[in-house]
């Protein structure tokens, strides 16, 4: 059987860490790369031994190519996707999906059309301590669930948004600080704890000379009572490790994801655990990561097609946490609750 063969669209931070998990996956390999910015594509073509192109549809009208990740700015992700899927092209897309639901149906619509596999990087999935907590939820060890929340306070400097164009804008980045940093835990949330059925919420820019929100406060309701919250800034220097909380009638379960522990007290029958991890977390830097969960992910999804099924995180998953993010947006413009449908 030949490799499955990869190309890579845009090579900014996260790239290497796509180059890294594509060399781990059996029976795969990089073939090229696609970026506008020359002296940044001829230094990764000397690292990861691969073709480049400056235009991305060079790369995408290749028949040595089978799927593509996609790496760029934010407002890039739909279009570039639904071109890729045009061409026949399976798309395993980094986060945030796009920008808006709207963009992630034209996304998931295209794909399907196209007969291709839609993917969506949320490495968080694929942690053990992740897959732990969601257990306990799943199983019922916690009991009927009264409380979920999850805490991203980070810190970016000013220098983090002054250096690039597109962040801080609502037109290339979508939004802030929850459709950026807060997205990893806010999808984690979703996925072990449900998704909600209203929201309220409050954004507010106080410490960045930028459009988009630099802090933010929403609180869940969940269509059996339960209640939820979301928390997030990038103004908290230094940074401090992002959290899960989940809390029932039979104990809670406290994911410390920045620090890779996850700690469980059961009431009946009596039960205190605790597990660790690897340490991975973009508290004060975005790159203070390691590439286990994208290794992990990239694995996955690289069997997904060799085996024609559907992938662990496709488009629709990746479509929930953008739901809840817009509804938060629309919640906090409106100053109103929002109905998620």
């Amino acid at each position: 059987m030949r490799p499955l063969r990869f190309g890579i669209i845009g090579i900014g931070n996260i790239a290497p860490v796509h180059a890294q998990a594509i060399r781990a996956v059996p029976d795969a390999e990089l073939v090229a790369v696609a970026e506008c910015d020359s002296e940044r594509a001829q230094k990764f073509v000397r690292e990861h031994n691969c073709g480049c192109h400056e235009d991305y549809r060079e790369l995408i009208a290749r028949n040595d190519i089978d799927a593509v990740t996609i790496c760029t700015p934010h407002h890039l992700h739909a279009p570039m996707t639904i071109e890729a899927a045009q061409a026949g092209k399976h798309v395993l897309c980094e986060k945030p999906m796009a920008r808006n639901v709207a963009e992630c149906d034209a996304m998931i619509a295209a794909c399907e059309r196209a007969g291709v596999t839609l993917g969506v990087v949320s490495q968080t999935r694929f942690e053990k301590l992740s897959r732990l907590a969601k257990a306990l939820v799943d199983e019922g060890k916690l009991g009927r669930l009264l409380w979920a929340s999850s805490s991203t306070i980070w810190f970016r400097s000013r220098e983090y948004y002054a250096n690039s164009s597109w962040r801080g804008t609502w037109a290339h980045e979508g939004g802030g600080v929850l459709i950026n940093q807060a997205i990893h835990v806010i999808d984690a949330m979703l996925w072990i704890g449900g998704m909600p059925a209203r929201i309220s919420a409050q954004t507010r820019t106080l410490n960045h000379p930028i459009e988009v929100e630099d802090v933010a406060v929403a609180t869940l309701e969940y269509a059996d009572g339960h209640i939820g919250l979301i928390q997030a800034t990038t103004n908290a220097y230094p940074g401090y490790p992002e959290k899960l909380e989940f809390f029932g009638t039979n104990g809670s379960a406290v994911y410390h994801k920045g620090e890779a522990r996850l700690e469980w007290h059961l009431i009946e029958p009596r039960e205190d655990g605790q597990d660790r991890d690897q340490v991975s977390s973009g508290a004060s830097a975005p790159m203070d990561i390691n590439a286990s969960g994208h290794i992990a992910q990239f694995t996955e999804y690289a069997d997904a097609l060799c085996t024609h099924r559907a992938p662990f995180v496709g488009g629709r998953d990746g479509r929930n946490s953008i739901a809840v993010i817009e509804a938060i947006y629309r919640s906090a413009r409106e100053h109103a609750p929002v109905e998620i449908g």
